[in-house]
């Protein structure tokens, strides 16, 4: 049984999963594009823009699978309906990218190159996992 999910469920079709899987693709250009700067700004972009590019493929594989994506206070309603739709390791990938979110986002701290990277990383997986069930 899973745990009660105190979020909202968005139906989700097939044109707005494809409309999930576009925004994931852009973003994640747009991640890999700032990660490749120089300026620590440009790292802390870089890793904004990876969270958001995890977000959108994680939308895009629980709509495909389950048929809606959720919009919550709580990510940790994204990442459970996730491990429903795939496997526990994608959505660890998720984990780690919205742990991150509100640093990245809001936070007053520069990353790193090597976190920057990571969060990068992570969400590249996540979208390549997207790409995979998509396909199936």
């Amino acid at each position: 049984m899973s745990p009660r999910m105190s979020s909202r469920r968005h139906p989700m079709d097939a044109t707005a999963v494809g409309i999930r899987m576009k925004d994931a693709h852009t973003r994640l250009d747009s991640a890999e594009l700032q990660l490749a700067g120089n300026s620590p700004h440009e790292w802390k972009h870089a890793a904004e823009v990876a969270v958001s590019a995890g977000i959108a493929a994680s939308d895009a594989i629980c709509g495909h699978v389950l048929g809606y994506k959720i919009a919550a206070d709580s990510h940790r309603d994204a990442v459970t309906a996730l491990r429903e739709a795939s496997a526990s390791a994608v959505a660890k990938h998720l984990e780690v990218l919205v742990a991150a979110k509100s640093t990245q986002s809001y936070g007053d701290r520069l990353p790193t190159h090597s976190d920057a990277e990571r969060l990068v990383l992570h969400a590249r997986r996540l979208f390549e996992a997207a790409t995979t069930i998509l396909r199936s």
